[in-house]
């Protein structure tokens, strides 16, 4: 990971000190996934306190500009991820600035949606699964044998099985 997010510390107390600012999407997330890439610059705001001698917060606000895949039709669609964060840090007294660019990138990855859909973005997937697409509420096909057509359960073939202990 080649970005930097620095924060000064010299100045700081608690009452709240604004940064704001862009770092390159591809730079801070470094991913190596083709179904994830950044596009752009994320852009933070960042309110910054520093609670006693040793104790820095940081409440983050992101917007992480992605290019998702879809898991439903394999598409690809463009997605603004919010990611709001608190982050708390011990630093020591000797340190005039802290970098924060890993606690950020982490909140990024675990933000991100586990099961991207082109809903995300507003729009309509190619795929409906609560349509025909799936195949999972259609008939056979004529001559086609079925265990649910016989109204038969695949689970039924377990009812065969004994429960009682061997010796």
């Amino acid at each position: 990971m080649s970005a930097h997010v620095l924060i000064k510390l010299e100045g700081l107390d608690e009452a709240a000190t604004v940064f704001s600012g862009c770092v390159k999407g591809e730079e801070l997330m470094d991913l190596d996934h083709n179904d994830v890439q950044g596009i752009g610059s994320i852009k933070y705001e960042l309110n910054v306190s520093m609670y006693g001698e040793k104790e820095l917060v940081v409440e983050a606000q992101l917007d992480v500009p992605l290019k998702l895949q879809c898991v439903r039709c394999l598409g690809t669609f463009d997605y603004m991820l919010p990611v709001r964060a608190v982050i708390s840090r011990e630093v020591s007294a000797d340190l005039l600035e802290v970098d924060i660019a890993e606690e950020l990138r982490e909140e990024i990855l675990l933000a991100m949606p586990a099961y991207p859909k082109c809903e995300l973005s507003g729009h309509e997937c190619k795929i409906h699964d609560i349509s025909e697409d799936f195949g999972l509420d259609k008939s056979p096909l004529p001559g086609v044998n079925s265990a649910a057509a016989s109204g038969r359960n695949v689970w039924d073939a377990l009812d065969g099985i004994s429960t009682s202990p061997t010796s």
